[in-house]
């Protein structure tokens, strides 16, 4: 099983200026490095403070530059927001300036707020998902693509500008039944998370993928299954609950977003509280968050019911800063790590990371 971290960029503190948040997930990245993690993941949203990244393969592609191993990886590329001819020579380019590290990763999209102000109907994003992919893949497998669909007209285009890979890996978001079935017959990896949900909805999740996955020829639950929980590592349990919090905070402006009630003053998504929310204490008694032996044994049991084969790590989000996320972070491959490979195997050798321990 590999490992990876997640950087979604938000900007809870307006206070702070938002170069303040690249420079800490840099440092993250650096951090997840030297500490062994597999891949660093980049979200994509657009127009308010819930991500400050709007563009997963500018990331990767500054962050190939200030690393060596670790993969790089977008989470996810909002396929219908873009032209698939401009992203199929960006893939390729990023894979070059990486040596070869890109991972890519699709999806659909969910946020109509962002959607109007491309220009896009989201009502059409998985029509237009589709098609992205018929272009994408065919660049992919022969290098030339013709292509005459609803959304997307390409007359012959021979792409110079080709990935290192052969076979680039490829994780998807999204569960709509013909995307994941398509998913299944070129090998893709599914990808999801449930928030601070128990774990139970994370099993509900991976039936939903393996009931197409089988309707597709790939029968059984032993597909590779890429699963996202939040992490926070500390002996303080108010400083526990200060993470739960700040995990409710990212679940409502994704709630807000998913139901078309988001409200913005300006830049800033006010959270609102949804329906079924849970508490800090509920929160920080789910997720791997607290002391080391809780968050390991947490870990384990959750790898243990679901069986993925990449669990990544999500370490800042709401208003938790760079120093408080690197910290967790360090905690996490010195203490946390360890203990979980022990009980299930499995992982690499992770060691120290001398960035973290410099900002004790």
């Amino acid at each position: 099983m590999e490992l990876g971290f997640f950087s979604l960029m938000p900007h809870r503190d307006l206070s702070r200026a938002p170069k303040a948040i690249y420079d800490d997930t840099i440092a993250l990245v650096r951090d997840a490095e030297q500490g062994g993690f597999d891949v660093a993941w980049f979200a994509e949203h657009h127009f308010g403070n819930y991500c400050m990244c709007p563009s997963p393969l500018v990331m990767a592609a500054h962050c190939a530059g200030i690393t060596e191993r670790i993969q790089l990886g977008a989470a996810v590329l909002v396929l219908p927001l873009y032209h698939p001819m401009r992203v199929i020579q960006e893939l390729g380019m990023v894979d070059m300036l990486s040596n070869g590290r890109l991972i890519i990763g699709l999806g659909s999209g969910y946020q109509t707020y962002e959607f109007d102000r491309f220009g896009v109907d989201l009502k059409e994003n998985w029509a237009m998902t589709h098609e992205f992919m018929d272009v994408l893949e065919m660049a992919l497998d022969t290098g030339t693509v013709t292509y005459d669909g609803a959304y997307y007209t390409v007359p012959e285009t021979a792409i110079g500008v080709r990935l290192l890979q052969d076979n680039p890996r490829t994780f998807i978001a999204g569960n709509e039944p013909r995307y994941l079935e398509r998913s299944a017959r070129r090998g893709y990896i599914p990808f999801a998370t449930v928030g601070a949900q128990p774990i139970e909805a994370m099993l509900r999740v991976k039936a939903h993928v393996g009931e197409h996955f089988a309707k597709a020829g790939r029968p059984g639950d032993d597909f590779p299954f890429a699963m996202q929980r939040a992490v926070f590592v500390t002996d303080d349990r108010d400083a526990a609950l200060f993470a739960a919090e700040q995990s409710i905070y990212t679940a409502r402006l994704v709630m807000a977003f998913r139901g078309g009630y988001e409200k913005l003053d300006g830049f800033e998504i006010v959270p609102q509280p949804f329906e079924g929310e849970p508490t800090p204490e509920q929160v920080a008694d789910i997720l791997p968050m607290g002391d080391p032996e809780t968050c390991a044994e947490r870990i384990v049991a959750e790898i243990e019911a679901v069986r993925p084969s990449h669990y990544s790590f999500f370490l800042q989000y709401g208003a938790l800063d760079g120093t408080a996320a690197r910290r967790s972070m360090e905690r996490l491959i010195t203490e946390v790590l360890p203990m979980v490979d022990k009980a299930v195997g499995g992982l690499k050798q992770f060691g120290p990371t001398p960035a973290a321990s410099a900002a004790r």
